[in-house]
């Protein structure tokens, strides 16, 4: 699955350099937003067809509200370590970076009022952390555990990252996945808010 996933990607970074025309640009952003539906509408249809939704969160109830608020943990801790590392960054500022969660569509745009740099940094790194995400996700999965796949993509856990999720480990993972991506989107107006100061 991983290697289908590069390829699939590299084919379409080579047909945008060099084969695709500019007038496309205007169109893809709506064929990605129908591409991805249908993605996550063969998604749903897997879970619900798997029948054990309901069981799960009988099962786990707000236990499962555990695993964003762990990635957050997480997020920051590697954000302070950058911050400590990176001097020129700074601990605000990548505290700031690191409270996209993912969202790169999102969370630079708030944080360009806040420092053009800092928002430049956000992108690559939200950018980064989907599309690692979606590397790595099948090794993970394989190597270290299914749950743990949750935490790669942050955000992006519930939209882009959710068919890969579903494919590498179960339905019930993947419900999770989706909970825990909605979450931390929720969570990017805030803490970028609260951080940044914008």
């Amino acid at each position: 699955m991983t290697k289908a996933i590069v390829i699939s990607v590299a084919c379409g970074m080579l047909a945008g350099y060099f084969i695709l025309p500019g007038w496309f640009i205007d169109i893809s952003g709506n064929l990605l937003v129908v591409g991805l539906c249908v993605l996550l509408f063969f998604v749903g249809l897997d879970i619900g067809m798997e029948g054990t939704v309901v069981e799960h969160f009988k099962k786990s109830g707000w236990r499962v509200l555990v695993f964003p608020f762990a990635i957050m943990i997480g997020t920051y801790a590697g954000s302070i370590a950058a911050g400590l590392i990176l001097p020129s960054l700074g601990l605000r500022d990548a505290l700031a970076v690191g409270s996209g969660f993912g969202w790169y569509s999102l969370a630079p745009v708030m944080l360009a009022e806040y420092s053009t740099s800092v928002s430049a940094v956000s992108f690559m790194h939200n950018v980064m952390r989907e599309l690692f995400g979606i590397l790595l996700i099948p090794i993970i999965a394989k190597k270290v555990g299914y749950i743990e796949t949750i935490s790669l993509p942050g955000a992006a856990s519930m939209d882009v990252c959710l068919p890969v999720v579903e494919k590498a480990t179960r339905g019930d993972v993947a419900v999770y996945s989706f909970i825990s991506g909605v979450v931390l989107s929720a969570a990017v107006p805030i803490t970028v808010g609260l951080i940044a100061g914008v």
